[in-house]
């Protein structure tokens, strides 16, 4: 009888292996929904509106005509949307200075250490997870001409005689906007400050202290270069969200009054559906997403030197 090799009775003794997916095929396949819907519902409307933006398009049949840069041409001899313009750099602005700033104060209370902070983390995603429908409903109501308790609060107190609705005062409007729009998502904020706080090694903090730096000092020094590269991030998001945010300055104001609180995500659907001008609103969406991502060049650039400085 002839012997069995070696190598043949361990081959005989070990299981079939199956060939699958390798890590990275495995990998790649998973993304493939994710990219489908980002390229059905960002890059195609993207890429539509840059082609739309050249010419004249008919809002009923989608007949186009070929206008070349007249569109952005008309943009920019157009008063009503420089004027959206100029509103939206105010808009965005001051949401990002109020946000940061209140952000960071609230996420360095919430790691203090104090009594009930845990709850008062709870209580802060509160605005946050509150759709934007809701709170523009409960602010209106509440700034109600007749019948809003904010006004009645005011003159209970003898602090204004007459119905306050800072909603429909063109001298208040985009400040009453700005502060609803902060008080919804400075949390946003709060989140990722007091997470990128919890990893501050305190060892840091106790050298800087031993060094002679007051508290001042410490955040100033240590801290808020911990916290910048997330901070800026967080900026980043908020940025473009802001930019393109239309769902509150509509439902509060709804551009008015007077156009006075119209920003550009605002002309762009009062030019698509009430002018019927496509060509034209494809035309300012491309220019604000061009300035969007010269925007983001720069916070990537302050990103990469908060890294530089911290690592």
């Amino acid at each position: 009888m002839t012997a069995i090799s070696q190598p043949t009775r361990a081959a005989a003794r070990s299981p079939k292996r199956r060939r699958g997916l390798s890590d990275r095929a495995l990998g790649t396949l998973m993304l493939v929904p994710a990219l489908l819907l980002l390229l059905v519902f960002a890059v195609y409307p993207f890429l539509a509106s840059v082609f739309d933006s050249f010419f004249h398009v008919d809002f009923l049949t989608r007949d186009h005509t070929f206008l070349g840069l007249d569109n952005y041409r008309r943009l920019w001899e157009d008063p009503a949307v420089r004027g959206a313009f100029g509103r939206s750099v105010l808009w965005v602005a001051g949401n990002m200075v109020v946000q940061a700033a209140a952000g960071v104060a609230v996420a360095l209370l919430l790691n203090a250490g104090l009594r009930g902070q845990t709850l008062a983390r709870g209580l802060v995603l509160f605005p946050y997870v509150v759709p934007a429908v809701v709170a523009a409903m409960v602010f209106r109501f509440a700034f109600n001409d007749t019948s809003g308790m904010a006004g009645y609060l005011l003159r209970t107190l003898g602090l204004s005689d007459t119905l306050v609705n800072p909603f429909a005062d063109p001298a208040t409007v985009m400040f009453a906007l700005v502060a609803v729009n902060c008080w919804k998502y400075v949390p946003f904020i709060v989140i990722v400050v007091l997470a990128r706080l919890q990893t501050l090694p305190g060892e840091l903090r106790e050298a800087a202290a031993l060094d002679g730096a007051g508290r001042f000092g410490v955040f100033r020094y240590v801290t808020l270069p911990w916290i910048a590269p997330a901070l800026i991030v967080a900026m980043l998001m908020r940025t473009i969200w802001t930019a393109y945010d239309f769902d509150l300055p509509y439902l509060l104001s709804g551009g008015g009054p007077m156009d006075t609180s119209t920003t550009i995500p605002l002309e762009i659907r009062k030019l698509a559906f009430a002018d019927q001008d496509l060509g034209l609103a494809s035309a300012l969406a491309v220019c604000v997403a061009i300035l969007l991502v010269a925007g983001a060049r720069l916070y990537l650039r302050a990103y990469r030197a908060s890294e530089d400085a911290t690592g």
